[in-house]
């Protein structure tokens, strides 16, 4: 083998410098390739999600995004620090109100000419509101294309993210399970007169929801009976959920996700499903003058998606609106169940609703 002796006697072996050259450089090209084949990989999977390529880049750009919702600050950071570990480039900035106080937010910041959100989530009728007022910007998410049409509006202004059923719950220990209503009439019996049943103050969607699936006369009649019952009434279904299973009264008009979460923590509380069961939607859309819109398509998409419905199904016990999820409870099973939407037929004569119901059981009582 030819060498080069060098000063000290020792030798240089060229053919082993050419053979270390070129396995330094197949090192070289092999690093690169891989790390193509990585962004490669990167870039494919997030158009798997339906996300392209711009969308991400855009931002990444854009570094935040802002979001006006109705979840508590716990279910805030369910969703939030899943998304950004997903999304490390996009920082999640709440604002969280009732879907009163959010309307009335978002419709104040868009007359001053300063709208804020990039996303809103929160009740239908709410949110309905904002689209007749022209407040939304149309995003038809990927990860809602398996969903119900009723789920979500045809122009793609909103998609449903979770449902809430609301139904008689009951404590057990006050209640036998032979002695409960078959149907809502039974609470016009006399057993149940006189701060039997927990009710909320505000129930005009529930009136509304009877009224369309019933026929309002039949509506008109069971209400103004059921006001002659003296229920207690209280503000919130958390609530009233809450003193159902303390045994401040033995019935209560609740959301059957609450019941199951309280169940869950061993709280004496269980539902019975009655015909029909009202569901109020939650709803979640892109705000029409958002600043950081791809910011706001990722976190639509990622709440729409099977990873954020899980969440929302086995941490907040919702009832998810995709239809790849199950409920937190095979007693929640929508097939199982005879459920009536409250949809906009409901949401447009909501104030009258909410008027009567309000004049029936709320107008002239002790708080």
């Amino acid at each position: 083998m030819m060498g080069l002796t060098t000063i000290d006697g020792g030798e240089i072996c060229f053919q082993c410098i050419l053979l270390k050259e070129a396995s330094m450089k197949s090192k070289i090209l092999l690093f690169g390739v891989k790390a193509i084949f990585l962004v490669a990989i990167l870039c494919w999977s997030a158009e798997l999600r339906g996300q392209s390529k711009e969308t991400i880049e855009g931002a990444k750009k854009e570094g935040k995004v802002i979001f006006y919702t109705s979840l508590t600050i716990h279910e805030i950071d369910q969703i939030a620090i899943p998304f950004t570990k997903k999304y490390p480039f996009v920082k999640v900035e709440p604002f969280r109100g009732n879907s009163e106080q959010l309307l009335q937010k978002i419709t104040i910041e868009e007359r001053a000419g300063r709208p804020q959100h990039d996303v809103a989530q929160f009740n239908a009728f709410e949110a309905w509101q904002l689209q007749k007022l022209g407040l939304l910007q149309r995003y038809k998410s990927p990860e809602a294309k398996n969903y119900s049409d009723i789920y979500k509006d045809p122009e793609g202004y909103w998609t449903v993210i979770y449902a809430n059923y609301l139904v008689l719950g009951y404590n057990p220990k006050l209640v036998k399970e032979e002695e409960l209503p078959k149907k809502w009439e039974d609470l016009l019996l006399p057993k149940w007169k006189g701060d039997k049943l927990g009710m909320d103050r505000d129930e005009g969607v529930w009136y509304g929801g009877l009224a369309f699936a019933w026929g309002k006369e039949k509506a008109d009649k069971f209400m103004r009976a059921l006001a002659l019952q003296d229920p207690t009434i209280r503000k919130g279904h958390t609530l009233i959920a809450t003193f159902l299973s303390s045994g401040e009264f033995p019935l209560g008009l609740v959301y059957a996700h609450r019941v199951e979460e309280l169940k869950q923590k061993g709280a004496s509380i269980d539902w019975v499903p009655l015909d029909p069961i009202v569901v109020t939607p939650n709803l979640i859309a892109m705000g029409k003058n958002a600043s950081h819109p791809n910011a706001a398509r990722l976190l639509i998409d990622f709440c729409l998606s099977k990873e954020g419905q899980t969440i929302l199904q086995q941490q907040q016990y919702r009832t998810p609106a995709s239809p790849d999820i199950p409920p937190i409870s095979p007693k929640m099973d929508p097939k199982k169940l005879k459920l009536f939407l409250a949809d906009k037929r409901v949401a447009d004569q909501y104030d009258r609703f909410a008027k009567d119901y309000y004049d029936l059981f709320v107008k002239g009582k002790p708080e």
